[in-house]
């Protein structure tokens, strides 16, 4: 593994391990040259390698030489920003940094192009973050569909709408992860980035309880990179999560779907609703239809209850047009659909907000925060505070308090960003059928072609502001008027719809930082399982003995 390209800032290996360290130790980093030293006005690409016990040791407080007889080495480096993973959350950071003048290096387990289980929706506010980002001409060159419109199906009640322009980009893009995620790392790549695939994350790298660094390894091989700031990009699994102590939420929610989904041929090239993002609500299921890339492409999502995904697995072909044909707005939408894709689907959709930030680290993307995907801003979000992470800390990177303080403010305005979408994705998530309240509500809609619903998904406006008190109030009389209307039991779902309501408006109004009080939209029971292993130092060692 090569050292980075950019000269290096900060103090330097030496000046990392020569506080407090014996005289011996002393003599042997003397002899260890110094990466990114200057020889004749040029930057060195040298890298230090110095041994496996040694690099252990320095690890931690103090310096404890145990044995002298293992020659096992580790390379050391140094730069700015080291980020674990290079997906959507990870690029995003990584460019404005990268465009700054910083050294930063992106470690991914995979080697791109490599696919993500993922809906993979972006409506124009997403769409608008690749453009940021630089990505967008290559994600084209794709060839994608570009859907220009929001289509509502709930029951009998049927809306569409055209999407708000958000920095002149009025369609959203729903392109696989094998290919989208492969332009963004050559954006990356392009921008100064040095990403480097197939790099296992191993561990943190702490000095007086501040995080200085990383372990990783490639092709056998032990690796250290020190820098001022470590980002964790890792998504839900997130080692970083678990190394810097965080793997459990302060905050979470059960969700009581799970998700699959096949590509086929869409049936309707050429129509509008080639260039429509559809939402089905019959039954339980909430279902997507979303055209995808290359042009002609559909991808179909059941976000099912959880009960109902191993039926999916095993059902086969049967199973799935079954249960396309108990919508009939949807079966009329892919009626006619080939070539369908084998099945994807998983359970593990829990809702959390993890603390995502601390002395020397982030944590971006799902590795900090995730909400259900049916709300479809999953994507979005990641771009988007990504590239704000990104854009926080450049200018702070030499101060260690200024940076502790610029990523804890990027944590806080995250969390008010992703608030309501949390909140509105934990009700969506109940296994529901829509009840006559809610198709009235949506039928207020009906008539107006106004982007309402659709800048609830483009975050131009919060859905408390769209389907605010007097709106639910309008939807409810029309619920109770309507000829056999089963009154008792629609006041019986306002009366429980209501401790939501005020419950989120009260968090907004009063809720501090990592708020982790009452929360109605919140369902208990969730878990995140066992954390992933990090290798400790008995492991270490060992594989320095054995090196």
């Amino acid at each position: 593994m090569g050292a980075t390209r950019r000269c290096p800032r900060g103090r330097g290996l030496r000046g990392h391990l020569a506080d407090g360290l014996a005289p011996t130790a002393l003599l042997l980093i003397a002899a260890v040259p110094e990466r990114g030293a200057r020889q004749n006005g040029r930057c060195s690409n040298r890298i230090n390698r110095v041994p496996a016990w040694l690099e252990s040791e320095v690890s931690t407080s103090g310096f404890n030489v145990k044995r002298d007889d293992r020659v096992a080495t580790t390379t050391v480096e140094e730069c700015d920003v080291v980020i674990v993973g290079g997906r959507l959350a990870g690029a995003a950071a990584a460019v404005p940094l990268a465009h700054a003048g910083h050294n930063v290096v992106v470690l991914d387990k995979s080697r791109f192009p490599s696919d993500q289980l993922s809906t993979h929706v972006l409506v124009p506010n997403g769409v608008a973050e690749l453009q940021r980002m630089g990505a967008l001409p290559r994600i084209l060159q794709l060839g994608p569909a570009q859907s220009r419109y929001l289509g509502v199906h709930v029951g009998d009640v049927r809306l569409r709408e055209r999407f708000a322009p958000v920095d002149g980009i009025d369609y959203g893009l729903c392109v696989p992860r094998l290919e989208q995620d492969v332009c963004l790392v050559e954006t990356a790549r392009e921008a100064g980035v040095d990403v480097r695939e197939r790099c296992m994350f191993e561990d943190v790298i702490r000095r007086d309880g501040r995080v200085t660094g990383v372990r990783y390894r490639h092709d056998g091989e032990d690796h250290v990179i020190r820098a001022p700031l470590v980002i964790g990009a890792d998504g839900r699994h997130s080692k970083v999560a678990a190394a810097v102590g965080e793997w459990q939420p302060y905050r979470g929610s059960q969700n009581g779907r799970g998700f699959a989904f096949r590509y086929m041929d869409d049936p309707k090239v050429g129509t509008i609703e080639h260039e429509t993002y559809g939402l089905y609500r019959q039954g339980k299921p909430t279902v997507l239809a979303l055209p995808s890339s290359p042009r002609g492409q559909l991808l179909v999502v059941f976000m099912a209850p959880v009960d109902d995904v191993p039926r999916f697995r095993k059902g086969g072909d049967q199973f799935w047009w079954d249960a396309i044909a108990e919508d009939p707005n949807l079966a009329e939408r892919v009626a006619g659909a080939t070539n369908l894709s084998p099945l994807r689907s998983t359970t593990k959709l829990v809702s959390y907000y993890r603390r995502s930030s601390g002395p020397g680290w982030a944590l971006a993307g799902d590795a900090g925060h995730f909400k259900d995907p049916v709300a479809g801003q999953g994507q979005r979000d990641a771009l988007h505070h990504g590239r704000l992470l990104g854009e926080t800390v450049r200018g702070t990177l030499d101060d260690p308090v200024e940076l502790d303080s610029a990523v804890r403010r990027w944590e806080q305005h995250r969390d008010r960003d992703t608030r309501s979408t949390y909140h509105w994705a934990n009700r969506e998530s109940r296994p529901e059928a829509p009840s006559p309240l809610i198709r009235e509500v949506f039928r207020t809609f009906e008539g107006d072609d106004r982007p309402d619903v659709s800048d609830t998904f483009n975050r131009i406006r919060k859905i408390e502001k769209i389907i605010g008190p007097s709106r639910l109030v309008r939807g409810l009389a029309r619920a109770l008027l309507a000829r056999g209307a089963d009154r008792k039991a629609i006041l019986s779902e306002a009366a429980r719809e209501i401790p939501i309501e005020l419950g989120i408006r009260s968090e907004t109004w009063f809720g501090g930082f990592r708020y982790s009080g009452w929360a109605p939209s919140e369902r208990s029971g969730w878990s995140m399982g066992e954390p992933p292993k990090v290798r400790d130092e008995e492991d270490r060692s060992s594989r320095a003995e054995t090196a």
